[in-house]
């Protein structure tokens, strides 16, 4: 939605400061001016939404799945596995704040 709507303002501030860029009248160099900030604003605008939606296309693309490599099973090397004892847990009675 967001990239609608800053769609539309940028194609409206670029065609309305082209109207009155291209207005020709009294003080037409005040409006001249006008009209050239509003056409950059339009413009800049609309490229910052373009490369927007771009960065956002590119960030949500899965990325491909890595290739597997398959180790022989001869390479592969039996290691013995060491197993902790498991802790009892302690049976004091909680008191103050932590009884809640």
């Amino acid at each position: 939605m967001g990239a609608i709507i800053g769609t539309a303002l940028s194609l409206m501030l670029t065609v309305g400061g082209a109207a009155v860029a291209a207005d020709g009248g009294p003080g037409a160099a005040q409006h001249y001016l006008a009209g050239h900030v509003l056409l950059g604003l339009g413009i800049g605008l609309l490229i910052a939404t373009a490369l927007r939606m771009v960065a956002r296309v590119l960030v949500s693309r899965p990325a491909p799945p890595a290739r597997e490599t398959a180790v022989p099973a001869s390479a592969v090397d039996i290691a013995p596995v060491t197993v902790l004892p498991v802790r009892t847990v302690s049976a004091v009675p909680l008191r103050g704040r932590h009884a809640a």
